[in-house]
């Protein structure tokens, strides 16, 4: 792999920036098709998603940080938990708010990554395809 395509994959493990700047960076700089853009990101950012519950299964380990948890839960985070993520919210705030923040709150609202991850997989997809529309039209429409 070229020095320019490891920068691509940082970038788009990055949960700041993420896709908003690996996308164009593979498409401008790297001269990627959006398509492969698209296919190579999608699955690069879930990586947020993974890393966030492999490392909250370890804090779940700790007594200090269930017991902290269990003073949090709130009413509203307890119908989340009874209606296990709702495939819509979960799909439109995953691009929203980053995969990253999503699986943590789900995390904490006791919805295991198996419930949650067709919707933030298609969540980060729709992104990253409008993403790359984006800056396959846009640069044609402002060229004199």
């Amino acid at each position: 792999m070229a020095p320019g395509d490891w920068a691509f994959v940082t970038l788009a493990i990055n949960p700041v920036g993420g896709l908003l700047v690996a996308i164009p960076f593979a498409m401008f700089e790297l001269r990627y098709p959006a398509w492969v853009a698209v296919l190579a990101g999608t699955p690069l950012a879930y990586v947020q998603v993974v890393a966030v519950d492999l490392g909250w299964s370890q804090l779940v380990r700790l007594g200090a940080w269930n017991r902290l948890l269990a003073r949090m839960r709130s009413p509203r985070v307890e119908r989340l938990t009874a209606s296990r993520g709702n495939f819509w919210l979960t799909l439109l705030f995953t691009p929203m708010l980053g995969p990253w923040l999503v699986m943590a709150f789900m995390r904490y609202a006791q919805v295991p990554q198996r419930r949650v991850a067709i919707p933030m997989l298609l969540g980060i997809l729709v992104a990253s395809t409008g993403l790359a529309l984006v800056c396959t039209f846009v640069p044609a429409l402002v060229r004199p």
